[in-house]
């Protein structure tokens, strides 16, 4: 749901309602917000509507508890955000990586990373098994390359975030 002001008949209807406030985190639970509309001479906030109840949830949705608008408001319409991607958290907006011949076991082939595009994140498997990069040296001609490459150092904590 928006938390911003969204333009009259933005949503379908005449007022478009949006929260007034942030979405909250995992922590905060299930918190109230209130709602507000926009009229239809685009003031902000010109409508009052009843609070409704939002939650955060694993997995970065929320889910809303919504009730029946306040009907002074013309056409009121609980409005939702269309975003480009489902999340910019690079956990769920990915590339699936699973060329076997990648792992330290496997050699070969002289099979080169210079032509492949290295475009945003990956997630490596191992014949659809989850791998990870090696934390230490990899011999050369592992891996089906000449010069390997592998983490300075540990792989991060879900805490530590994107390092």
């Amino acid at each position: 749901m928006s938390e911003w002001c969204v333009s009259d008949v933005g949503c379908g209807g005449y007022t478009a309602l949006y929260l007034s406030g942030s979405h909250p985190t995992l922590e905060d639970g299930v918190v109230t917000r209130e709602v507000l509309g926009t009229n239809w001479n685009g003031d902000c906030g010109s409508y009052r509507s009843n609070s409704i109840r939002v939650k955060a949830c694993p997995g970065d949705y929320y889910i809303y508890e919504f009730v029946k608008p306040i009907i002074s408001a013309p056409g009121p319409m609980y409005c939702a955000v269309a975003f480009q991607s489902i999340s910019s958290d690079p956990c769920y907006n990915y590339e699936s990586l699973d060329r076997p011949w990648r792992a330290n076991n496997e050699s070969g082939d002289n099979i080169c990373d210079e032509l492949f595009s290295w475009n945003g994140w990956h997630r490596l498997f191992y014949n659809g098994m989850d791998i990870q990069m090696s934390e230490t040296c990899v011999s050369s001609f592992t891996c089906n390359t000449e010069v390997n490459l592998w983490l300075n150092d540990p792989h991060p904590q879900i805490e530590d975030g994107v390092v």
